[in-house]
């Protein structure tokens, strides 16, 4: 089928006749009568286009189909008029209705000519907004990885602020970097570390919740943002981070090479009450575990790795 239409008049001849033009050229149809049933088809069937007769009362259909008096419509309008309605659909044009099919329709060229022109419009809207979707996701994720890129992050990281600030709420920043990433690409070449990194984002990904955010920074660095949360289950996680990528082969056939990362904490309000010192705390974190062999989860200002830790 070509799309589903949605036809409201209430003269069941003038349903009839539209119908079978347009199930004739390859549309589906669905038909009302009266506004009620025209409203719960719209919302059962979710047709690519309604037309409706101007006696009807389709303010409220209209402003439905714009979703809550949107600009643009997500769904829309042809109105049916006859000539001594025509003033009243003009008045409907201005107020966010397509087109205006003239009424008694007299050729189906006339009625497809207004239909393929609203749906045209309809495909060409919705590319748009996938593109626009696209644009949007592109702007803010990292193209290796897939995760959200750094900047990014600041965006996150102050919104994540404000809210902790305004509800009392915690959260907790991770640092993690991976160790020694530079000899997997001067051993094994640049795409063997491209697997590395691709395959850390998604053991990240994987150990945290849905409301948990990775970010890509540079190299093989990540930043984790956890919001809720505090040191006690962050250890945890990392515990459950560190041995998934120290066994994990990075191969593409569970082949070497391996690595490990290590990480820095810092915790917010407790510790940090702004991003950039946020930030500060858990890198100089980050470098105590890696000064301690990497590999390991430094929380505090001293080399402390989760073995230290009563969890």
């Amino acid at each position: 089928m070509l799309g589903k239409i949605l036809v409201m008049d209430g003269q069941g001849k003038v349903l009839r006749c539209l119908s079978e033009i347009l199930v004739g050229e390859g549309y589906a149809v669905v038909t009302a009568d009266n506004l009620n049933d025209g409203l719960r088809l719209e919302q059962v069937e979710a047709p690519d286009l309604v037309m409706a007769d101007i006696r009807m009362p389709i303010g409220h259909l209209l402003y439905k189909l714009h979703d809550n008096n949107k600009l643009e419509a997500a769904t829309d309008l042809i109105v049916m008029a006859d000539d001594k309605d025509r003033a009243a659909a003009v008045d409907w044009l201005s107020k966010g209705a397509y087109d205006v099919l003239p009424k008694p329709v007299k050729a189906s060229g006339q009625l497809m000519a207004v239909v393929e022109r609203a749906l045209q419009k309809r495909r060409l809207v919705l590319e748009n907004r996938r593109l626009a979707k696209q644009l949007d996701r592109v702007s803010i994720e990292d193209s290796l990885t897939g995760v959200f890129n750094f900047r990014h992050l600041h965006q996150c990281l102050a919104d994540e602020i404000v809210r902790g600030s305004r509800y009392n709420r915690p959260f907790l920043l991770i640092v993690a970097d991976i160790d020694r990433l530079g000899k997997v690409n001067a051993t094994h070449g640049r795409h063997a570390g491209d697997l590395v990194l691709k395959g850390v984002a998604r053991l990240l990904e994987d150990n945290l919740r849905a409301a948990d955010r990775v970010f890509r920074c540079d190299g093989g660095r990540f930043v984790l943002l956890l919001p809720e949360t505090r040191i006690r289950p962050a250890i945890r996680i990392a515990d459950r981070i560190l041995e998934g990528v120290r066994y994990h082969g990075f191969g593409g056939n569970g082949s070497d090479p391996r690595v490990t990362v290590s990480m820095g904490a810092a915790e917010f309000p407790a510790e940090a009450l702004d991003a950039a010192t946020l930030i500060e705390l858990a890198d100089r974190r980050l470098e105590g575990a890696k000064q301690a062999g990497g590999d390991g989860f430094q929380f505090v200002d001293r080399p402390s790795l989760i073995s230290d830790c009563a969890v």
